[in-house]
């Protein structure tokens, strides 16, 4: 009997010492580790469909398009330049732990629309890496597609803009609390994330339509 309440305090000992590895981290300080405010939007990486997590630069693009109905010769579609908002985390804690190299972020998700569902945002941690990615114009089945008056029949290569994907990722999920949102009827939208990370990761909140939250947390480790 004594041998199993001595083996149980040592266990018990080993989790409370694990724990006290873990520092909190002012949220100011990961601010100082945020990049491309209000640049980049979420997508997916060609002929990889819903595998790998790419996104956007589509500041510079000035592309305008129509859709025009081909029985009445009307438009019926012109492309705009969107109103873009950015996400805004509002983080509740923020743990890490540098020798095992684990990092604990939880807090409040903002800057969506009121009844976005949850599972919309795109959150990962993984590893950056740049590129350039075309942008692609192709024939509509609800109407003819015109780009610089000229009919589109076939896939063509309209653009190129900055980009990058994620490599080595883990995908978290968003999620409805129990209070609403300020001046809604809406329940706050949360995150709680537990995950390790090396020097090369980047902490990102994506969703369609608006600018993503990128950190490099990464850096933490190099500090």
């Amino acid at each position: 009997m004594q041998k199993i309440i001595f083996i149980t305090l040592i266990c018990l000992s080993n989790i409370c010492f694990s724990q006290d590895k873990y520092e909190t981290l002012p949220f100011e300080k990961l601010l100082k580790l945020k990049v491309d405010t209000d640049r980049f939007e979420f997508g997916w990486l060609p002929n990889e469909y819903r595998k790998t997590p790419c996104f956007r630069d589509y500041n510079k693009n000035t592309i305008k398009m129509e859709l025009v109905n081909p029985k009445t010769d009307s438009v019926f579609y012109k492309s705009e330049e969107p109103k873009r908002n950015g996400i805004k985390i509002v983080p509740s804690k923020i743990l890490v732990d540098k020798q095992t190299k684990k990092f604990k972020i939880q807090g409040e998700l903002t800057g969506g629309w009121e009844s976005v569902i949850p599972f919309e945002f795109e959150i990962y941690v993984g590893e950056r890496n740049d590129t350039i990615s075309e942008i692609t114009l192709s024939p509509n089945l609800h109407g003819d597609v015109y780009y610089n008056g000229k009919k589109v029949t076939e896939t063509i290569v309209v653009d190129r803009v900055p980009a990058f994907y994620l490599s080595n990722f883990k995908k978290f999920e968003a999620f409805r609390g129990e209070n609403n949102q300020k001046n809604s009827t809406y329940k706050e939208l949360l995150f709680d994330i537990e995950t390790e990370f090396n020097k090369k990761s980047v902490l990102i909140f994506g969703l369609s339509s608006r600018y993503a939250e990128i950190f490099e947390i990464g850096k933490l480790l190099t500090d």
